[in-house]
Order: C-alpha cells, then structure tokens, then sequence
C-alpha cells in the first residue's frame, strides 16, 4: 500500500478537507445513534480523521500499514492503535461506531473479501452500533487508461506523483513518484491492487451481516457512503 511514501502521504493528500468530513460523519452519527460513545476507525492511516473524531468520540484505530500507523501514534499519542486486516482483526472489544472511510474498503479487492471486512467490522458493533462505509470508485466511474499528475511542496520535500489505472478487472492503480529532498531525488513505485463493487454489492454485504441499510449518493467527498444499523 503507501508503506513506501508514508512520509509523504498527508502531503500528497493535502487538498482533503479531514475536519470538515470528520464534523460531518459526527452528525450523520448524532442522528441515528445520539449517545453514541465509542469509535472504531478501520483502515485508519496517518490518523488524520481520528485527529478530530477523538474530540467527541472514545476512539481506537486499526491499519495494516505499520509505516502509517508510526505517523498516526504522534498524531493522536491518546488513541489506541491496532495493527492489523479489516477483515480479520479482533480486538475482543465492541464500538458504537466503525468506520471504513477514503474508499479504504477497495482494498478487500474481491467480492468475498469485502463482505468478510464488512461482518468483521459490524461484529465489533454494540447493538444499535453503526458502521459506515465509503466506497471506492464506481464501476461507471473506472476509465481504464486514465493518468492523473500532481506536485506538492513541503519544507521538507517536492513530491510528483503520476497515477495510471490499469486495464484489469474491477481496477489496479499504479502510482509513480518523484521525491526530492536535501539529500537528492528519489523515484518509487507503488502497485495499489484494489477492487471496485456495485451498489448491489455492497447492499448484499450490509444485509449479509445483518446490518440495517442507508445508502448516501453523495456522501463525504462525491462517492457516496453506505450506513448500516446492526439490529
């Protein structure tokens, strides 16, 4: 995943407004669930949600990527942070909430894998517990062939990053970069296996693991999100 450019991940994505989003899924949670408490983010990265999540909520995090959970402990130093797959981790512990946010849930790649991360993460709910979910790219929106460019500057380094999507079933990304630093420029690349689902798919998922269902069009960033209520 990004255990390459963790470093340079947050600058990468710098455009994304993680405060606003974080002040709305608090309201998407206030309304359905108002005493809700405790927070599970999966796939939780450099902790740039939980960053203001924790403010309202008793938060905890999981990621696979060791690299961006070491950005994530300075971040927020009072979360607790877990390693591990959003498929199979068990923290023996139930949430009020669990999120799967930034279209994270792509990486479950296959149908299967992403109805097991789902069960996974509704059977860390407390009853009436809620789980959202933010899809990756629809299957309309996959343009095979498509490259997208940008740089960003820090005081530390100037990032270039190139993305090309790979002619393969449900998707793959390449992503190259340009790194330049004090100590000269470097080049990585990174293979991001990831998979897109219908909305069909991910209704089947959320019924599967017994999860009332409210599907939002337009969600955090355009792409939708999927809420689901465990009765």
């Amino acid at each position: 995943m990004f255990t390459k450019t963790a470093k340079q991940y947050d600058a990468v994505y710098s455009y994304k407004d993680y405060e606003s989003e974080s002040e709305l899924i608090t309201k998407l949670i206030r309304e359905r669930v108002p005493d809700a408490d405790t927070l599970l983010d999966v796939a939780c990265g450099t902790g740039k949600h939980l960053e203001y999540l924790s403010e309202s909520f008793t938060s905890q995090g999981v990621d696979l990527d060791t690299e961006m959970l070491k950005i994530a402990e300075e971040r927020v130093p009072d979360v607790t942070l877990h390693n591990g797959d959003m498929c199979e981790f068990n923290l023996n512990s139930k949430f009020d909430v669990a999120l799967c946010l930034f279209s994270s849930i792509g990486y479950t790649k296959t149908v299967e894998r992403m109805e097991q991360a789902v069960a996974n993460m509704a059977n860390h709910l407390n009853p009436g517990g809620m789980l959202l979910v933010e899809p990756w790219l629809s299957p309309e929106a996959w343009l095979e062939g498509k490259i997208h460019t940008n740089t960003y500057e820090t005081e530390e380094f100037i990032v270039t990053r190139m993305m090309v999507a790979e002619p393969i079933e449900r998707g793959r990304l390449v992503l190259e970069y340009m790194i330049g630093d004090s100590s000269g420029i470097s080049h990585v690349t990174e293979t991001h296996e990831m998979g897109w689902f219908t909305n069909d798919e991910y209704s089947n998922a959320f019924t599967k693991a017994g999860l009332e269902l409210e599907h939002l069009e337009e969600g955090l960033t355009g792409r939708g999100i999927y809420i689901g209520i465990k009765r």
